[in-house]
């Protein structure tokens, strides 16, 4: 495995540990403080690409996708704004289908693993389980509080960055699969 493609994995699962962590432990203030960032990025992100589209004057060569891009953004953030709430309830929706990408994701790599190398990494196929059975709970269960999806998810975040973080602590000599 590659010097730079070794630390990015452990950088990579450091910060998804952190992430893991954070939403563990969240209450309602870091949810509220979530959605004022998530605000600030997509009007700025917005306000961005308008005045790119103007000060530029892409409006000569017939291309409109920074305004159309920065109208959208912006819109995202009102949006956001004004129907928090709503962005809750959809929220474990989101959630359910990271989690279906991540239970694929992982079993992928387990079959990759497993056909390229004597080693068997028992681990993503467990962890593609839990993913697919987190994705049908957080489906299935509306009851549930934001709160406890955060939780649920975090320990998963959690025990991915911890395998991932192992995985690049122990294939020191190995050859990557994607070489």
């Amino acid at each position: 495995m590659e010097k730079d493609s070794k630390l990015n994995l452990i950088l990579t699962s450091f910060l998804s540990l952190v992430l893991g962590i954070t939403l563990t432990v969240s209450t309602e203030e870091l949810l509220i403080s979530v959605n004022y960032v998530l605000v600030c990025i997509f009007a700025i992100t917005g306000l961005i690409q308008i005045l790119n589209f103007l000060i530029n004057k892409k409006y000569r060569n017939n291309n409109y996708t920074g305004l159309l891009l920065g109208t959208v953004f912006i819109w995202l953030a009102i949006f956001i704004y004004i129907y928090y709430t709503m962005i809750i309830i959809i929220l474990p929706i989101i959630l359910s289908l990271y989690s279906v990408i991540m239970g694929v994701i992982l079993l992928i790599k387990y079959f990759n693993i497993k056909s390229a190398t004597k080693t068997n990494y028992k681990r993503y196929l467990l962890l593609s389980f839990i993913s697919f059975i987190l994705s049908i709970i957080l489906i299935t269960r509306p009851r549930f509080t934001i709160y406890t999806y955060f939780k649920i998810t975090g320990i998963y975040i959690i025990f991915i960055a911890i395998a991932n973080l192992f995985e690049g602590i122990t294939l020191k000599g190995e050859k990557n699969i994607n070489d």
